[in-house]
């Protein structure tokens, strides 16, 4: 089966696109370490309060909110370097499509991954996100990068070719 449209696509990173690509994939990852830290410290504070007093859960509830806004800096810090890294501002990347897989040209290098590794996809306007099933890591591929036509590979059962 061959590619629909484009085999290759190119991007020129701008500043704006750059800086949406990290806000979405902050909040993304954020939002997956944050949301369980939050409820787990929640729960602790209201089972803790009754016991222990509400001094105590006051605390937890006060801790949980610097944590959750220490996690946010730091992903937001994490996740600007990794994609300035990989999409560097002014820079030309590339991605092209094969029968057998995504490759990636980007500031770090270049990267082949099977399509068959893409599981559970999600096309969005800002990433096209997959779950690596050899890796069991989350793939995040700016739109730019993915063009519609090639989320057909993604969404194809295993096996078919």
């Amino acid at each position: 089966m061959e590619p629909e449209g484009p085999t290759r696509v190119e991007w020129q990173v701008t500043q704006t696109e750059l800086d949406e690509i990290v806000r979405v994939a902050a909040v993304r990852t954020w939002r997956t370490i944050a949301l369980s830290l939050v409820v787990g410290m929640g729960f602790l504070a209201v089972v803790v309060g009754p016991s222990r007093g509400w001094d105590l859960s006051a605390a937890l509830v006060f801790g949980a909110l610097v944590m959750l806004a220490w996690s946010w800096l730091s992903t937001r810090r994490s996740a600007r370097r990794m994609l300035a890294a990989s999409f560097p501002v002014g820079s030309t990347v590339a991605a092209e499509a094969t029968d057998e897989a995504l490759v990636l040209h980007t500031g770090l290098g270049s990267a082949d991954v099977l399509w068959s590794r893409f599981t559970r996809p999600k096309a969005g306007p800002v990433f096209v996100t997959a779950k690596d099933s050899a890796s069991r890591q989350w793939l995040m591929v700016p739109r730019q990068l993915f063009p519609d036509a090639w989320v057909a590979y993604v969404e194809r059962p295993v096996g078919d070719a």
